[in-house]
């Protein structure tokens, strides 16, 4: 019998694992199984929250480590802690104070370890909010009454002209200590300076002594580039970004929609 034991798999989420309307691919669930069967280690990582990314823990079975919040923390799915975790700089109140003043069309939420805070809607925030929480509510809050302290990510979401728009304004305003990822055409965030989830790839083998691995990552999107740069074998869904394709040793035939992740499975399955 093949013998993964020392083969991790990791992928994204949404527009790899997640498919347009949220329901996992029974494709992707039995490979999942199939890929345990062998002794492999399946886990995600994400740019979502734990609240979020929990929904699907049960149905993942998810009994490893996992990176959340695109690389701002590592939870621990059989310990149900954080076991490492980082926070955003507290020059970040002062940034998203000034481009919610300049950008009244950019929804914002302020990500925390145990509540989601909005100080500004629109219509992708909000969509947003439906598709990912189930067991917690975020909170409006305004700006002036959210303290800067304990800030794991934040996130903007508006149309992808607004977001691009976005994007160009805080290249060049001297947030250094701020770093600022497109997760999606939709969304943009900002992040602990540093982090990614190449960062968060390497901490996590470090943190659970994985040396000597094989690693497998799947991904779409920009946010993806670094955990792929950083596996031995990257794999990008055929939905996947051109500059994203461009890093994978192998692009999937199927889309998120249509089983990639299955494929991605099976390929390392029989390449190892």
């Amino acid at each position: 019998m093949k013998d993964l034991s020392n083969v991790i798999f990791i992928t994204d989420m949404d527009g790899t694992l997640l498919p347009a309307n949220k329901q996992l691919n029974q494709k992707d669930l039995d490979a999942i199984y199939d890929f345990r069967k062998f002794g492999g280690r399946f886990t995600v990582a994400t740019g979502r929250t734990v609240q979020s990314s929990s929904q699907y823990f049960d149905a993942l079975q998810l009994d490893e480590p996992m990176i959340v919040l695109n690389g701002g923390a590592i939870y621990d799915c059989k310990e149900k802690k954080y076991v490492w975790q980082n926070f955003v700089d507290l020059s970040a109140y002062e940034a998203v104070k000034d481009i919610l003043e300049k950008f009244p069309k950019v929804g914002a939420e302020i990500d925390l370890s145990d509540e989601i805070l909005v100080p500004q809607y629109s219509i992708q925030e909000e969509y947003h909010i439906d598709i990912s929480y189930k067991d917690i509510v975020p909170r409006s809050a305004d700006i002036k009454d959210i303290s800067p302290k304990g800030w794991c990510k934040v996130l903007f979401a508006a149309d992808s002209d607004e977001i691009d728009k976005l994007t160009e304004y805080t290249k060049n305003n001297g947030w250094d200590d701020l770093t600022f990822v497109r997760s999606s055409k939709y969304f943009y965030e900002i992040l602990p300076n540093g982090c990614s989830k190449g960062t968060a790839l390497k901490k996590m083998l470090e943190l659970y002594r994985s040396y000597g691995y094989t690693v497998a990552a799947c991904g779409d999107f920009n946010n993806d580039i670094e955990m792929l740069q950083n596996a031995d074998i990257p794999i990008a869904p055929a939905n996947a970004l051109d500059e994203v394709k461009k890093i994978a040793c192998m692009v999937t035939k199927a889309d998120c929609d249509n089983g990639a992740v299955s494929e991605a499975l099976y390929y390392v399955m029989n390449v190892l």
